[in-house]
């Protein structure tokens, strides 16, 4: 209401589904949430969230919606990360290989981008089938349609100068970047995200950054404790798998798991008589073109 802060959502099946959490000034949240149940009651919507953070996720409770926690964010933080040690060993060993391979990594700013290089990178979305537009809580789209020109954006070449992978990464406030999309061409040299990453961080370093977000890790405890699952454990963890088809979730934990930088807590928020109806909206939101 005082336009200090935002709720962005869309609607599926008559659910109005927020996504993360609300833009602008925190002390302004309770307000904007607010105003949009009232909206949502006014026309006959039921109202979800997908992505709520532990701060937003209590504002969210008062309004009767229940918690359910699918996974955490995934942020690396400038001033403990380090390719040195036992902690980053795995990560560093990646990076090696990169090295080795001949691979060299460029960053810039995505209005500087040449002609050829954008080119490029679009034929290597399409030979990886990555669309532009993609997602609902995580991806922005809208790749190179100068609607981004801050963008930052790491492209790596093997040894003949062929780009091989390249990550795109936006602000999300003056000392943060979210990496908003991976390219990784099918016979890339192995390390080549790792690479991307860990000069995602050196270039921060010159350029003010302190931390950089990676992506949401799905159901990261249920893998960490699946030997010693109970019988709702090993549902959970068979229907996890179901999603195979669309994301591999395991994999995806597997992968981030090496960075040691599980961060908090997201949830999935809802009425729990509309689990079902709610369920089916999020899957179409975030997989459904």
């Amino acid at each position: 209401p005082d336009g200090d802060a935002a709720v962005g959502y869309r609607v599926r099946l008559g659910t109005a589904v927020a996504s993360g959490d609300p833009v602008g000034a925190p002390e302004a949240w309770g307000a904007a949430i607010e105003a949009f149940v009232l909206m949502a009651r006014r026309l006959g919507l039921r109202v979800a969230v997908l992505g709520a953070g532990e701060r937003a996720r209590e504002i969210w409770a008062t309004h009767r919606l229940c918690a359910v926690a699918v996974g955490r964010d995934v942020v690396l933080k400038r001033e403990t990360f380090t390719l040195s040690g036992r902690r980053f060993r795995n990560v560093r060993q990646a990076v090696q290989r990169s090295h080795n391979a001949g691979v060299v990594v460029e960053f810039s700013r995505e209005r500087e981008l040449a002609a050829r290089d954008i080119a490029q990178l679009r034929a290597l979305m399409r030979d990886t089938k990555r669309r532009d537009g993609r997602g609902f809580s995580m991806i922005l789209g809208r790749l190179f349609d100068g609607a981004e020109p801050d963008a930052v954006v790491g492209i790596a070449r093997d040894a003949s100068g062929r780009i091989v992978g390249a990550h795109r990464y936006l602000w999300a406030g003056p000392r943060d970047l979210s990496l908003d999309l991976p390219i990784r061409a099918n016979a890339a040299p192995n390390g080549v995200d790792e690479r991307l990453i860990a000069e995602a961080l050196a270039w921060g370093g010159v350029n003010g950054v302190e931390r950089v977000s990676l992506a949401f890790a799905p159901f990261p405890d249920l893998f960490v404790n699946r030997h010693n699952l109970g019988v709702g454990g090993r549902v959970a963890f068979a229907a996890v798998h179901l999603l195979d088809p669309l994301i591999r979730v395991e994999r995806l934990y597997r992968y981030l798991r090496k960075f040691n930088a599980f961060d908090q807590q997201r949830y999935v928020m809802f009425r729990r008589r509309q689990v079902v109806v709610v369920a089916v909206a999020l899957l179409l939101l975030e997989f459904g073109r």
